[in-house]
């Protein structure tokens, strides 16, 4: 029998998990909830570029979904919600006994302290429920990807996870000067700067649920900024970008264990791949940029590449964009395994990581 399920929130990824929800007989669509009032009252076909002929209306009130009461609720708010409204939300669900995988950032509840954690422990017990946060980074790149590469390796010195942006079709100079600080002085650019507040949760969460992975604690996570220039002005959609201004962006928290830097994640904003100082290189034709480089430094040493993209799509906003897509995919392929956890919190099961904790990497 098909999983019923219920859609919460259609932007970019709830757009993508919806589509998914309809197309695939494994699941049946019962409900979407809308924050737009403009949306409500349509087709969930028309929500997410397929046929509206689903039957199935989308719905501003949040009490329409609980009285559906289905299997699960895909839950895609957006992080630019207020956290704790998105968990009052889920915790509501939970209660009700229905079971919720989020693709905001609930991925190590601890992260957050000992009143959220408990918040959601309580709530799935209480309803007999199952949470799970997914997502790409956090949720699957570093305390999945890279920690399950970590079962090869006979020791581990340090492991950085690079995942690079291009933002040169940012077309709104506001948003890109102003808001994202590209184009500025590289002095503007710090580790007070208010973008770096928004990620610093999320990537905090990467690293501790890493470390759990792996075994260990860690004492402190460092904040810092890595603004580079070129000597030349460069042209992209929002105008010119004049040299010696900011043309990336390294954001970076390390996380320390045993006296000694283990686990980094740097999230990259660039202008443009001519970046020798960062290892960047200009594509070749038809050379897709890389998302995610992982640099495993141990016995032996890794370094991992991964490539995303579409071969056949056309990149005319009639696909889902393949990051959205990756985070859509990861919350709906988690279903069964949810569903036939234990009631409580469902952290994806990661085999064979090298364990740290007392041994002679310490």
């Amino acid at each position: 029998m098909a999983t019923r399920v219920a859609q919460w929130a259609t932007g970019a990824v709830g757009r993508a998990a919806l589509a998914e929800l309809i197309e695939n007989p494994d699941y049946q669509l019962v409900g979407v909830l809308v924050y737009d009032p403009s949306k409500a009252g349509q087709d969930a076909g028309a929500l997410c570029g397929l046929p509206p002929t689903t039957g199935v209306l989308a719905t501003s009130d949040k009490e329409d979904i609980f009285a559906l009461r289905p299997d699960v609720v895909i839950h895609a708010a957006s992080k630019a919600h207020a956290v704790e409204t998105n968990a009052e939300d889920i915790c509501r669900l939970l209660r009700a006994g229905i079971s919720v995988i989020t693709t905001t950032s609930y991925n190590h509840l601890p992260t957050y302290g000992a009143e959220t954690e408990t918040a959601f422990v309580e709530a799935c017990r209480a309803g007999g429920s199952r949470f799970h946060a997914a997502g790409e980074n956090p949720g699957f790149m570093f305390e999945r990807l890279v920690a399950t590469v970590t079962a090869l390796s006979k020791t581990i010195d340090r492991i950085d996870l690079y995942e690079a942006t291009d933002v040169s079709a940012v077309d709104s100079r506001p948003m890109l000067v102003d808001l994202m600080g590209m184009g500025r002085p590289p002095e503007d650019v710090s580790a007070d700067s208010p973008i770096i507040k928004k990620l610093d949760l999320a990537y905090r969460q990467a690293l501790n649920a890493t470390a759990d992975v792996l075994g260990i604690t860690l004492s402190h996570v460092d904040v810092s900024v890595d603004a580079t220039t070129l000597p030349r002005d460069i042209e992209v959609r929002a105008g010119t970008i004049e040299a010696g201004t900011v043309v990336g962006q390294r954001f970076s928290w390390v996380g320390h264990w045993s006296g000694r830097p283990l686990l980094a994640i740097h999230e990259e904003w660039v202008l443009t791949r001519d970046l020798p100082q960062w290892g960047l290189k200009p594509l070749a034709p038809g050379q897709k940029a890389p998302l995610i480089r992982a640099v495993i430094k141990g016995e032996p040493s890794f370094e991992l590449q991964l490539d995303v993209g579409f071969d056949d799509k056309p990149a005319d906003g009639t696909h889902a964009q393949p990051g959205h897509l990756m985070i859509a995919m990861g919350a709906l392929r988690a279903i069964p395994d949810v569903l036939a956890s234990p009631p409580g919190v469902v952290t994806a099961p990661v085999f064979g990581a090298i364990q740290l904790g007392g041994t002679k990497n310490g």
